[in-house]
């Protein structure tokens, strides 16, 4: 069983994890791809899109729902209605994310991100929220070769933390990220409200929510 008794620090993933953002980039894609004429189903970002880099989303609509766009021009236009929304709302934390971030701090458990956003998105983000301050460590795909599923994000954040694989527990929702920390040979936790994708996660233990991972750690 995997508890903090046995471990120093705690990996956390950013979107869908920490932050609320997968609705609010679904919204921006779907909006854009309907300009091209492709519906963009909840179960096709859920299942294909989510957690993946941009470049790894447009690979993957190209070559399994056979979407053929200008890389480049679909970027912008997603870019430019991503900026559009972030002026109308704001993206909240996770339920829960708080509250388990202070218990881990209270705890004196180190804690870091490891994100597949790029570096100042997710400075900002973390930093909106005013949580930035507690993590000590901060990997984004700014910094690594490989994104996930690569195990490379999570390597360098370990390395960076001066710590060992086996002294980290990672917290992500998605199958890209799941398959990353362990990968890297971490503990990993999934947090996925969704049953469909929470069955296909390769980790130790899965949870709806925030709020059980705490209370599970808490026992």
């Amino acid at each position: 069983m995997c508890t903090l008794k046995n471990k120093k620090a705690v990996l956390f993933d950013l979107d869908g994890t920490l932050i609320d953002s997968e609705w609010f980039y679904y919204k921006a894609w779907r909006a854009v791809l309907e300009e091209y004429g492709f519906a963009l189903h909840s179960d096709i970002w859920l299942n294909d899109v989510a957690g993946k880099t941009d470049i790894q989303a447009f690979d993957m609509l190209n070559s399994k729902y056979g979407v053929e766009i200008d890389q480049a021009e679909l970027f912008e236009r997603v870019r430019k209605r991503i900026a559009r929304q972030h002026d109308e709302e704001p993206i909240p934390l996770m339920p829960g994310a708080a509250d388990l971030i202070h218990f881990l701090h209270q705890r004196q458990i180190t804690m870091a991100v490891v994100t597949s956003s790029k570096r100042e998105v997710a400075s900002y983000h973390l930093e909106r929220n005013g949580i930035r301050e507690f993590f000590k460590a901060l990997v984004t795909r700014t910094e690594v070769k490989h994104t996930k599923p690569h195990p490379e994000p999570y390597l360098l954040c370990v390395q960076q933390l001066d710590l060992a694989v086996e002294d980290c527990l990672a917290i992500e929702d998605s199958l890209t990220g799941t398959t990353a920390a362990k990968a890297a040979g971490l503990a990993c936790f999934g947090v996925q409200t969704h049953e469909s994708i929470r069955k296909v996660l390769k980790v130790d233990r899965t949870f709806d929510n925030l709020h059980e991972v705490r209370e599970f750690l808490e026992k």
